[in-house]
C-alpha cells in the first residue's frame, strides 16, 4: 500500500487525499458547457454522495444521520437557491460536516479533476494510483518551500523548524533533508505544528525517522474499510544525515493543527518521545480519496482511519491534547523554556549548567510576563544601598547605579529582578537578587552577572 498523499486546499482546509480508481458510470461534463444547477443536477449529487458513503466511509454506523441530513435538506428546498456550482459545494460541505463531525468530508467542483480522476486506470485492493501534482502545484508547494517555513538555532542551542505541511516526500525530501541536517548539532528541538493543517504520510514517518535510532518502531496503523485492510507504518532504516534519537523534543500545537499534523503529534506523544504544547489539535484522524460524483463535481470521502496499534486509540473528533496547555500564542515561549529547564537539569558541565539556569527565568519574563510581587514586599526592597538606590513609584521598582541611568526592575521572582538595559542583549543584562535575614528585612542586594559572580550591596541604615 502507497502511503503517498496528495496535499489539497478547499475552503481553506488541507486534507489528505489518495488517488484511487473510480466507478465507470460516473461522467464529467463537457468542458466547454456551463453547467446548470437544476433540480435533477441537485437529486443526482445528493444521490451520487450517498452511495459514495455507503461504499467506502469509514464510519458506516454514521452513513444513515449523514444521508438522512442531506435528503431532509434536499427536499426542504435547502439548495434550491444555489444557481452556480461553487455555493452548492459550500453548502453540502457545511451539512456533510455537521452531520458527520468528520472534517475531512467535503465537495468541490473541479471538472479538469474530475476528468483526471476518471481517467486514471483502476487498482486492485486498496492500492490507489497516484494523480501527478499539476505544474501549478509544483509551483505553489515549491514558493511555499515545500512546507519548511523556517529553521534556526535559538538561545540554549535549541533548534525550531517551523513546519506548515507535510508535502509529498517526493516533492519535498531534500528540502526536509537539509532542515534535519540544519537542526542535527542541537541539544533539543521544537517543531512549531500550529499552523499545519497537514499532508503526506511519507513525509511524516520520514521526519519522524530521524528522531529514533535504526531499529524500526511501529508508529501508527491505518485501517481501510474497502478491503478490510490494515497497513503498518514504521520508522525508516535509513535516513540522510544525522539521526537525534536523544535529543529532547518538543511539538507545539493549536486547534488548526489537523489530519497529519495530528498524526505526527499522536505518534510521538503516544510514544513518549516527544511533549506536546499548545492547545488540543482539530480532531481529524481519518484520510480520505476524492471520488467522480458527475457534472464536474467530487466528492472527498474518508475512507481510513489512524490508530496507535497497541491500544487501538486514534484522535479523530478528539484531537490530542498538549501536555502543557497553554494559548498556542505562548506556545513556542513556553516550549523554549521546558528545554531549557530539562537540559538546565541534566547537564553536568557546571558552565553549561549555569548558563541555562540564567538563561531560564528570563524565557519565563519573556512567555508568561514579569512574576507578581506583593506590594508590601516591594515596599521593603526601596532603599539605599552601598552605591545603588532603589525607589518604588507606582508599584513599579527602579534601579540607579554607577551608569546615572535610572532603569526599571522585571520581577523574575520574589527577591529575584532583572535590570532592564536595552544597549546589551537580554541574556546579558544583570540582574538583581535582594538578601533578607530569618526575621524578612532586607539586609543588602546582590549584583549578579550570566556567568554566576554576585556584587553585593549592604543596605544603608540597616
Amino acid at each position: 500500500m502507497s502511503n503517498r498523499i496528495r496535499l489539497t486546499t478547499f475552503f481553506g482546509i488541507v486534507t489528505l487525499i489518495l488517488a484511487h480508481s473510480l466507478p465507470a458510470h460516473c461522467q464529467a461534463p463537457p468542458a466547454d458547457k456551463p453547467l446548470v444547477i437544476d433540480l435533477q443536477v441537485r437529486k443526482q449529487i445528493v444521490e451520487n454522495i450517498v452511495r459514495e458513503l455507503r461504499a467506502k466511509y469509514i464510519a458506516p454506523e454514521k452513513v444513515k444521520d449523514i444521508e438522512s441530513s442531506l435528503r431532509k435538506k434536499l427536499q426542504d428546498g435547502a439548495y434550491d437557491k444555489f444557481e452556480k456550482p461553487t455555493p452548492f459545494t459550500v453548502a453540502l460541505t457545511d451539512d456533510l460536516r455537521a452531520a458527520s463531525k468528520d472534517g475531512h468530508l467535503f465537495v468541490t467542483y473541479d471538472p479538469a479533476l474530475e476528468r483526471a480522476i476518471l481517467a486514471m486506470p483502476p487498482a486492485p485492493g486498496v492500492e490507489l494510483p497516484e494523480l501527478p501534482p499539476t505544474p501549478e502545484h509544483l509551483a505553489a508547494i515549491r514558493q511555499a518551500n515545500y512546507g519548511f517555513r523556517k529553521v534556526e538555532i535559538m538561545r540554549g542551542n535549541v533548534g525550531y523548524l517551523d513546519l506548515r505541511g507535510f508535502v509529498d516526500l517526493n516533492q519535498s525530501k531534500e528540502t526536509a533533508v537539509a532542515a534535519m541536517n540544519f537542526l542535527a548539532n542541537t541539544d533539543a528541538v521544537i517543531i512549531d505544528l500550529r499552523n499545519n493543517p497537514g499532508g503526506f504520510i511519507n513525509t511524516e514517518t520520514f521526519l519522524a525517522s530521524y528522531f529514533y535510532g535504526v531499529d524500526p518502531v511501529e508508529l501508527l496503523s491505518r485501517y481501510h474499510r474497502e478491503g478490510d485492510v490494515t497497513v503498518k507504518e514504521w520508522t525508516l532504516r535509513e535516513v540522510p544525515g544525522k539521526r537525534l534519537p536523544q535529543v529532547d523534543l518538543y511539538l507545539l500545537t493549536s486547534h488548526e493543527t489537523a489530519s497529519a499534523g495530528e498524526g505526527f503529534s499522536f505518534i510521538l506523544q503516544q510514544r513518549k518521545r516527544a511533549k506536546i504544547i499548545g492547545e488540543r489539535t482539530a480532531g481529524g484522524g481519518y484520510g480520505n480519496r476524492e471520488t467522480s460524483i458527475g457534472n464536474g463535481f467530487v466528492f472527498f470521502v474518508s475512507v481510513f482511519r489512524q490508530f496507535d496499534p497497541r491500544t487501538g486509540r486514534g484522535w479523530q473528533e478528539v484531537g490530542v491534547e498538549p501536555d502543557i496547555a497553554v494559548p498556542a500564542e505562548r506556545a513556542l515561549g513556553a516550549a523554549h523554556l521546558e528545554a531549557i529547564k530539562t537540559l538546565a537539569a541534566k547537564a553536568t558541565d557546571e558552565r553549561r549548567k549555569q548558563s541555562l539556569s540564567w538563561l531560564a527565568p528570563l524565557l519565563e519574563l519573556e512567555t508568561y510576563g514579569p512574576k507578581a510581587v506583593s506590594q508590601s514586599l516591594l515596599e521593603k526592597y526601596a532603599g539605599k544601598y552601598a552605591g545603588v538606590t532603589i525607589s518604588l513609584e507606582q508599584g513599579q521598582l527602579y534601579f540607579l547605579g554607577a551608569s546615572g541611568v535610572r532603569r526599571k526592575l522585571h520581577a523574575l521572582g520574589d527577591d529575584h529582578f532583572l535590570i532592564e538595559d536595552a544597549s546589551v542583549p537580554p541574556e546579558n543584562q544583570a540582574r538583581v537578587r535582594f538578601v533578607r535575614n530569618a526575621a524578612g528585612v532586607v539586609t543588602e542586594l546582590q549584583l549578579v552577572v550570566a556567568d554566576g559572580r554576585t556584587f553585593p550591596r549592604a543596605r544603608e541604615g540597616a
